[in-house]
């Protein structure tokens, strides 16, 4: 079976809200090509996520557009077939598994695992970001300030006095 869809902005935004404390918003709405083969009680999901994602830099605090592109690669289970032991060794097979429960195979939240996934640890608006002063607050992308950042004392300049044997 192959599907094409689209989720917009409102529908992924009431999804996620009980779902985790999300600091990103969709400029665009999710776009997902999937294609789906079952074989036995197992489905294998391939195909893709599209979207443009509103995230804030973490050097100077302005939000940006970040587009977003995935591939997904996904078997899934029924969660009856699971090995409920109390610890089991994953291997690498394993981290491309998923497991559903019922009738239905929700891919709506499918998407939404891939775009969490996709969002950078430290989103920055540029490579070459300058951010914040840490004196003044000034964006040091507009322009440069007349602050003395030389003697600025962060809670770690005591570690220039330490002295290490050696």
């Amino acid at each position: 079976m192959d599907l094409e869809w689209e989720e917009d902005r409102a529908s992924l935004l009431a999804y996620l809200k009980g779902l985790s404390r999300i600091d990103f918003d969709f400029e665009t709405p999710l776009h997902m090509e999937v294609k789906i083969r079952k074989t036995g009680r197992t489905f294998f999901l391939t195909g893709s996520v599209h979207t443009t994602l509103r995230l804030q830099c973490v050097r100077c605090l302005n939000e940006f557009s970040s587009p977003l592109s995935s591939k997904l690669e996904l078997m899934l289970h029924p969660l009856k077939e699971a090995s409920l032991a109390e610890e089991t060794e994953l291997n690498e097979e394993d981290l491309g598994s998923n497991f559903f429960e019922g009738g239905e195979i929700h891919l709506s939240e499918i998407a939404c695992e891939q775009v969490f996934l996709e969002i950078p640890y430290q989103p920055l608006c540029r490579e070459g970001c300058k951010g914040l002063c840490q004196v003044c607050g000034k964006d040091l992308n507009l322009s440069d300030c007349q602050c003395d950042r030389e003697g600025f004392a962060s809670g770690f300049s005591a570690l220039k006095k330490l002295k290490l044997d050696q």
